[in-house]
């Protein structure tokens, strides 16, 4: 072996535990959200500033709506856009049967003009990780099909025809 390929070769064992350290805590995250039904939602306007400024990623834990009260930031369907979910503080439960929630930002100076309905409540926020909902959103759709499985199809197809290149051929002896 030359030098330069003793070189590559002993790079492999550092990139790899590199690897390793950065994906194994991510896949226990990851794994950990699955088992216990948290979604992870992307804030994207600092209506909940300073504790989770735009950027940030939600982590939204499923919640029984008898154990809703006052205090709790939660995850809900916005009444003025379906498509569109917030993430408020519940400032108010309003009486009724549902009961229905006033909701307001901790950014914002009033509370929001409308109710919250029991049925629109995804979950509660439970914590966030700053910055971390911008990567998420930039990465949607094409780039994260490249960049999730295209490129690491890639590295593995030219890692193997590398390495199926450097072999030695086999060579078979004569069967009696």
């Amino acid at each position: 072996m030359t030098t330069t390929e003793l070189r590559r070769r002993d790079l492999v064992t550092p990139v790899a535990a590199l690897v390793v350290a950065l994906l194994l805590p991510l896949a226990i995250l990851l794994g950990t959200a699955f088992l216990f039904g948290w979604r992870f939602q992307p804030v994207e306007t600092n209506s909940m500033a300073p504790g989770y400024p735009a950027g940030s990623l939600a982590v939204v834990q499923p919640v029984d709506v008898g154990d809703l009260e006052p205090g709790m930031v939660i995850v809900f369907t916005d009444p003025q856009d379906s498509g569109r979910l917030m993430a408020h503080r519940i400032v108010k439960e309003l009486a009724g049967d549902p009961p229905a929630y006033r909701t307001k930002g901790d950014a914002n100076a009033a509370a929001d003009p409308f109710p919250v309905a029991a049925a629109a409540v995804r979950g509660k926020v439970t914590w966030a990780v700053a910055g971390l909902g911008s990567a998420v959103t930039a990465v949607r759709g094409v780039p994260a099909i490249l960049l999730l499985v295209v490129l690491p199809l890639a590295i593995l197809g030219v890692t193997e025809v590398r390495d199926r290149r450097r072999r030695p051929a086999l060579t078979s002896a004569a069967t009696p």
